[in-house]
């Protein structure tokens, strides 16, 4: 009894600690709340193959994420970038480029040398699987319909990202060339991504590989210039969720009491 008691305070702690990682990050742009699961353990009764399954606890079997949409919020900065719908951005640690990483965060910034990179400097992925780059001055630039030359050497004015991920860069006033296209990966279980921290994740057995691909295609979401992605997160649900756990734990608590008090009588 009391190993069963046990289980139900252990499920409870972990039911916490997850809502408590999902309450700290609430505010944490792109972050998908995490959901503990929880199942019953059976035991077959040893008289007879037939007899009723007896309760031996609860276990946690998985903790996911939940993938619903999460608020767009306007930030009114080009290379905000927010998913809505299905996908994931993939990003490049030029340290260690066999490795991807995948998040929901689209915040992003242009280096010196023209590079997009996310806020801990990992490169953004093009469609192609390739880093994107956008010059930040020249006299022409090589697209898929060939060189497009601007006559004298011109520099970077703006630049433009669509919903379908085409990015529009403009040099001097006029010239105006499709450069790249943000990609983004599809999994086929995306609640079995492997967390790595900073709201990053890398592929695993369950989640499958991940097939990168253009924006509005193949299932994959729409991409927002100038807004970003807010946590799933429901406050007023965690905090309920928070309440709940706790006075499991502590009715838990309190039969593993009295059972000892009983324990205590027999010996």
């Amino acid at each position: 009894m009391i190993s069963v008691i046990r289980s139900g305070m252990d499920a409870a702690l972990q039911n916490l600690d997850v809502t408590s990682n999902n309450i700290a990050n609430a505010r944490t742009t792109g972050y998908k709340k995490r959901e503990a699961r929880f199942t019953d353990m059976y035991s077959s009764a040893i008289t007879s193959p037939t007899a009723d399954r007896l309760g031996i606890g609860v276990q946690t079997p998985e903790i996911t994420m939940s993938q619903k949409q999460g608020n767009l919020q306007k930030t009114n900065g080009v290379l905000d970038l927010a998913v809505e719908g299905n996908g994931f951005f993939q990003l490049q640690d030029e340290a260690n480029p066999e490795t991807s990483l995948f998040t929901r965060d689209g915040s992003f910034t242009l280096t010196n040398e023209g590079t997009i990179v996310n806020r801990d400097g990992y490169s953004l992925m093009s469609s192609n699987a390739g880093p994107i780059s956008i010059p930040l001055e020249a006299a022409g630039i090589v697209t898929a319909d060939g060189l497009q030359a601007f006559g004298t050497l011109r520099r970077l004015t703006s630049v433009a990202i669509r919903e379908n991920g085409n990015i529009e860069a403009t040099y001097g006033s006029t010239n105006t060339v499709i450069i790249g296209k943000v990609g983004l990966t599809l999994f086929s279980d995306p609640n079995r991504l492997k967390p790595v921290g900073a709201n990053l994740f890398q592929s695993s057995g369950g989640s499958g590989r991940g097939v990168m691909g253009a924006a509005i295609t193949g299932g994959r979401g729409k991409i927002h210039s100038g807004a970003l992605e807010m946590a799933n997160t429901n406050i007023t649900e965690e905090l309920t969720n928070m309440i709940r756990a706790q006075q499991a734990f502590s009715g838990s608590s309190r039969l593993l009491q009295s059972e000892a008090e009983m324990v205590k009588k027999f010996l």
